[in-house]
């Protein structure tokens, strides 16, 4: 059985990083023209929603081979698959970025938080007005919320194309998307943790009712 489940989570981690892949497409071929609310549907929610279904539905089919199927094995299997998915996708994205298109990932990465700081902007603009009209601010408090906004503003765009300006003089480096692995990898345990717990507890109620 255990040559079995190696096989298993070899290949529903490689079947997940192949699934992954396919953000960084999406991005390539359309995120220059797409709105920031699209961008967060896509790359966020959805992104969430692809990884999170794929990889509960794989480790219940997993805990089915057993008839205790405790924490530490759930966790484990949600971890191990989630590791393998992300180092394929971390693979596609030093091909995608790193060697096919590094000028492109500068430009889109440049819009995003061009994007971002745009929105923001807007919000906290529309906000401070209404606060005007309905008396919650006077006129110097608002003109003192414009100006430190501006400030704000204005260093955050110096940040960003201090940023960008070292990626466009440097490039891109494989060490780039391999440090954001293991940075995330931090994050999906902990997520994994989570999910592994309510996998758990739904087998543990399958297998006694």
């Amino acid at each position: 059985m255990e040559k079995q489940e190696k096989e298993f989570i070899l290949n529903k981690g490689l079947i997940l990083g192949v699934l992954l892949i396919f953000f960084p497409i999406v991005e390539l071929m359309f995120g220059m023209g797409m709105s920031l609310k699209n961008y967060l549907l896509i790359f966020g929610l959805l992104w969430i929603v692809v990884y999170t279904f794929s990889v509960v539905k794989w480790s219940k089919e997993f805990a089915s081979y057993y008839e205790i199927f405790p924490f530490k094995d759930a966790f484990r299997t949600l971890f191990v698959i989630s590791a393998l998915g992300f180092a394929v996708l971390t693979v596609g994205k030093v091909a995608i970025w790193n060697i096919s298109y590094p000028e492109k990932y500068i430009e889109l990465t440049e819009n995003f938080y061009n994007n971002i700081f745009d929105n923001l902007i807007n919000w906290v603009e529309l906000t401070n007005q209404e606060l005007l009209k309905s008396g919650d601010i006077n006129s110097d408090e608002y003109e003192d919320k414009i100006i430190e906004l501006r400030e704000m503003t204005q260093e955050s765009n110096n940040k960003l194309k201090s940023g960008i300006t070292v990626m466009k003089k440097e490039g891109i480096g494989i060490t780039y998307f391999i440090g954001r692995l293991v940075y995330r990898l931090f994050f999906i345990a902990i997520y994994c943790a989570i999910l592994a717990f309510f996998v758990r507890k739904k087998e543990k109620f399958i297998k006694t009712n």
